[in-house]
């Protein structure tokens, strides 16, 4: 008589034993996922680590960066010769300058600030009730523009190992484009309101003076 068990069954064959034990099967291991350690705030994830006494970037990867911006122009009321003159120009810039660069677009706000302060100031020295009336008109206009209307504006980041070699870039960049594209020199609140804006798609644009 061959005994069976639910739990033990042998099978012979020849020399051969197979047996089939519900014990000796290996559970599955649950698969243990390390998950990522989420960074306490946005100073340990930020490509920016200081401002040096230049005003330059300093980056998390040792390198230095500083913005300048292109001082744009109508480029449809210019003359053919003058258009082709300034291509050329560019041109010899992208050739002459081997170093790497970005170009960066954006829609920056309108700053009307100094034109409100005039109409400000015109309005407590009228007494003219019509006339108070034209420069209140104005002054709404002024703040509507700013609330809806961006002006487009072209910025080129430039990169260094070291801050002398940054500054020796930024001479060369200036001097290659100052016949085309003449560049500016922005303020440290300008440049920061610039990363602001790129770090931040999702939220309104800043202006110089916030």
């Amino acid at each position: 008589m061959v005994a069976m068990n639910e739990k033990n069954i042998v099978k012979k064959k020849g020399n051969s034993t197979a047996i089939l034990d519900e014990r000796n099967t290996v559970s599955e291991k649950k698969v243990k996922t390390k998950k990522a350690r989420v960074k306490s705030s946005f100073a340990d994830i930020s490509p920016i680590i200081d401002i040096t006494n230049n005003d330059f970037f300093e980056m998390r990867s040792g390198e230095y960066m500083e913005i300048i911006q292109i001082e744009t122009k109508d480029i449809y009321s210019l003359n053919s010769f003058d258009l082709n003159d300034d291509i050329n120009n560019l041109a010899n810039f992208f050739t002459a300058f081997t170093n790497d660069i970005k170009v960066v677009p954006l829609n920056v706000p309108l700053n009307l600030e100094e034109q409100k302060d005039h109409i400000y100031r015109q309005i407590k020295k009228s007494n003219d009730v019509a006339y108070r009336a034209f420069l209140e008109s104005r002054l709404d206009e002024m703040k509507a523009l700013e609330q809806h209307r961006t002006n487009r504006e072209y910025f080129i980041f430039i990169y260094a190992d070291e801050e002398k070699k940054l500054l020796e870039k930024l001479h060369q960049a200036k001097m290659l484009l100052s016949r085309s594209n003449p560049t500016t020199t922005l303020s440290i609140e300008k440049k920061t309101n610039i990363l602001f804006q790129m770090l931040n798609p999702n939220t309104k644009p800043l202006s110089e003076s916030e």
